[in-house]
């Protein structure tokens, strides 16, 4: 009883969320672009785990002797961020389209070309030394997405605002306008040196670790660390290319590998409660947000074909902890019935882990594993192959699906869900 409940809250809101003008727009713009991302998503996933020295399928299968892998990387590589560059675009175009269509449907042309003009504008670089021009375009898959959202929903909502009330009509005028609006965001993009929330996407949850202190074996700040990192995430402070990385060269990981080369065992290690032991092994199956548990719910348990297609064509980059494309996807960002199991599933399972490793149940994860190892043989690989480790992560995927079960459900019929539930209670 208290599960139905709790759905039909969730479907309300899901209802709700669904009418916000300025949601329906980002999340069309991501749900256009999804299938290009996949692709760039797909060739990324070939480079870091075949390509790269220390690739997880690289590693298994012995390739590091092939002298052609240098060469497949790089240009594997380049087409990937010439994929990411076009989704990118193709999705601040997608976004101001819609917007302006909601506007009004002779505002969504020039509320495209306002955002193409504002994001060229706002990527920008005059080159220091000009060799075969004066300045270039940057724009990467290292673009975390609210920056392209945000200036797809400006460019529209200027747009309007300058035709509508100004009464700007002279395309001279229009043209002036938009250039002084993209040099304010110029300039507030330099003076903040946030790259209008781009230098989020990587650096900043570095920042966030060192603010809350050093001491990361503490549980309570490895858990800040994670909630902050989530809600960036959940914000769309992600870059398409942005991959998830093990904190395995950090001091106290490094101390507590040295710790049990020496003594040849996983007892008695310094510093068993890590970022390392608890956030990478059980924090982060199937990438931020604990992801893995949602895509298995759909696969299994969903009854719209079009959420088990998106499930199926993710599950191979959410497998190897890249899932920006399932974020896109579903989506995750601004999604308010995905904030809570997004933001605590991960805290409730380093808490598990925290509890597991302190009582001796499993041993803490130490050694390195390849990059792009799939989360949940984290725990199994960075314990040498210890089962305990393997079954516990197991369990808390379990305990992950469980968790996201009712926000799952939410999601997946919240119409249909509804309009039983109110059948059911005319008849009443």
């Amino acid at each position: 009883m208290m599960m139905n409940k709790l759905t039909v809250y969730l479907c309300k809101i899901q209802r709700r969320q669904q009418k916000w003008p300025w949601l329906r727009s980002c999340y069309f713009g991501l749900r256009k672009t999804a299938p290009l991302l996949l692709i760039g998503i797909l060739l990324q996933c070939l480079a870091l785990s075949f390509f790269q020295p220390h690739g997880f399928f690289n590693v298994i299968y012995h390739l590091e002797d092939q002298k052609w892998l240098s060469e497949a990387n790089m240009i594997v590589h380049s087409l990937s961020c010439i994929v990411f560059s076009m989704t990118l675009l193709l999705l601040c175009v997608a976004v101001a389209w819609y917007r302006g269509h909601l506007f009004a449907k002779r505002e969504s042309i020039p509320s495209m070309v306002t955002a193409l003009f504002l994001l060229f504008l706002i990527n920008f670089r005059v080159r220091r030394v000009p060799a075969d021009g004066t300045g270039q375009i940057i724009l990467s898959g290292r673009i975390p997405f609210i920056e392209v959202l945000v200036i797809g929903l400006i460019s529209a909502y200027f747009y309007h605002w300058i035709k509508n009330y100004l009464r700007l009509k002279s395309i001279w005028s229009l043209a002036t306008a938009t250039v002084f609006l993209g040099v304010v965001l110029k300039g507030a993009r330099h003076l903040l040196n946030l790259g209008l929330f781009s230098n989020f996407s990587g650096t900043a949850f570095a920042e966030i670790s060192s603010l809350l202190g050093d001491d990361q074996h503490q549980v309570v700040t490895i858990i800040m660390r994670e909630i902050g990192r989530n809600l960036f995430i959940w914000c769309g402070f992600i870059s398409p290319d942005q991959v998830l990385i093990a904190h395995t060269d950090s001091d106290l990981s490094r101390a507590n590998l040295s710790a049990a080369l020496i003594k040849d065992n996983l007892e008695g290690l310094p510093h068993p409660l890590n970022i390392y032991s608890l956030s990478d092994s059980f924090a982060v199956l199937g990438g931020y947000g604990q992801l893995l548990a949602l895509i298995l719910l759909f696969l299994l348990f969903s009854s719209r074909r079009r959420w088990r297609r998106r499930a199926w064509r993710n599950l191979v980059p959410v497998f190897l902890n890249i899932n920006s494309g399932f974020l896109a996807e579903i989506p995750v960002f601004f999604n308010v019935v995905l904030l809570i199991p997004f933001v605590f599933v991960p805290v409730i399972s380093i808490l598990l882990g925290a509890f597991a490793i302190d009582f001796g149940l499993i041993p803490p994860s130490v050694y390195q594993v390849p990059l792009n190892t799939p989360t949940f043989l984290n725990a199994f690989m960075g314990t040498n192959g210890h089962w305990s480790a393997l079954i516990f992560t197991i369990i808390i995927l379990l305990i992950s699906m469980a968790l996201y079960y009712p926000f799952f459900k939410a999601l997946d019929t919240p119409t249909a869900y509804l309009e039983q539930k109110r059948g059911t209670k005319n008849e009443k």
